[in-house]
Order: structure tokens, then sequence, then C-alpha cells
């Protein structure tokens, strides 16, 4: 599976399929101190149930990480993976 980054100066998305009709997408703003708020998560119904959401927030930390940014959750899903696993308390704001 594929994951595409497309960043503006404030804005950015991580997407699956096409970019104006991914099959899922994570979107995020970039804010100051380097922060990336993680403001909305939507899947398919055909991608469903892949973890497909967790593989965005993955590739959304591996940048953070490499980047020096540190990862805001706006979006539910990535609050609920934030209190659920240890994994991203390196890059969690």
């Amino acid at each position: 599976m594929k994951i595409e980054i497309k960043e503006k100066q404030h804005t950015g998305k991580l997407f699956v399929g096409d970019e104006n009709d991914p099959k899922a997408e994570m979107k995020f703003t970039k804010e100051s101190g380097n922060i990336l708020n993680v403001k909305h998560t939507e899947v398919s119904e055909e991608l469903k149930g892949q973890s497909v959401g967790r593989k965005l927030l993955d590739h959304l930390a591996e940048k953070a990480r490499n980047e020096n940014f540190k990862l805001k959750a706006d979006c539910s899903y990535v609050q609920h993976v934030f209190n659920k696993y240890d994994d991203y308390k390196d890059v969690q704001l």
C-alpha cells in the first residue's frame, strides 16, 4: 500500500489512492513550535479493518521523528491511538 504525503505552507495530508478522491487520508496543520496537529482521519469502507489509519499515523510519526516535530491530536481517532499505545510517546505533545 502506497502512502503519499502532500504539504503546503501550513497544511498537509497523507493519503492512499488518488489525491482528489483518496481511499484513506489523514489531514494535519503545521503550527508554531514545530507542531503537526492531526485534524482528521478517514478510511473508506473498502479499506476498513486493515489498520490503514494506524499506518497513516505511523508514517506521520516517522516524519515527526525525522524532522523534529511533535504531534498534537485534534482528531478523535489519533487521540484514541495515543491513549491505547505507547508507540508515539516520543512524538506526542
